[in-house]
């Protein structure tokens, strides 16, 4: 009896003691990640991962990669997160322009919603947000895409590949 009681307690204690994994971090505080995120932020490398299947996949891109570089555009890419809740970036659409609006953290410390001044909305998913480095994770548009969505598609049909749906760019971003 006494070991049921023990092994009834110890179950309770890992049940109830874990951290579920999608719970938010409580060391990534809104405050921290926002202080990490303002700043201006560059491509190192970009790798194109196929349905958002984890680490296999295609490097597209890394800083100093010259000829090697599937898209060189992404060498202009910047983002500068303000701390008044503005944003200006290259346009990953058109090679040269720069965009601006708002941006915000969602409560998961990790989404960051951009809204352009011309209504456009963009969503990277960043983790980890560190002063030194980030990952931006943006969702690829396989059906209707257009711009960078649409150069990605095409270099993956000409490699002989299909992009499911789900598939991301992983921006590993320093500061610029």
């Amino acid at each position: 009896m006494k070991k049921s009681l023990m092994f009834l307690a110890l179950s309770a204690a890992l049940v109830f003691g874990c951290k579920k994994d999608n719970e938010p971090d409580s060391s990534a505080t809104s405050a921290t990640v926002k202080a990490n995120l303002s700043r201006t932020w560059q491509a190192q490398t970009v790798k194109g991962i196929p349905g958002g299947s984890g680490s296999f996949g295609i490097t597209v891109y890394t800083r100093g990669g010259g000829s090697a570089n599937l898209i060189n555009d992404l060498a202009n890419f910047f983002v500068t997160f303000k701390q008044d809740g503005t944003f200006e970036r290259s346009s990953l659409d058109t090679p040269g322009a720069v965009e601006s609006g708002t941006w915000t953290l969602a409560s998961d410390n990790k989404t960051i919603t951009m809204k352009s001044s011309t209504g456009a909305t963009l969503t990277y998913v960043a983790d980890p947000v560190k002063a030194t480095n980030a990952t931006f994770k943006y969702t690829i548009n396989v059906k209707n895409p257009t711009g960078l969505d649409l150069q990605i598609v095409q270099k993956a049909a000409a490699m002989g590949s299909t992009l499911p749906e789900g598939s991301t760019l992983n921006f590993e971003v320093i500061p610029k």
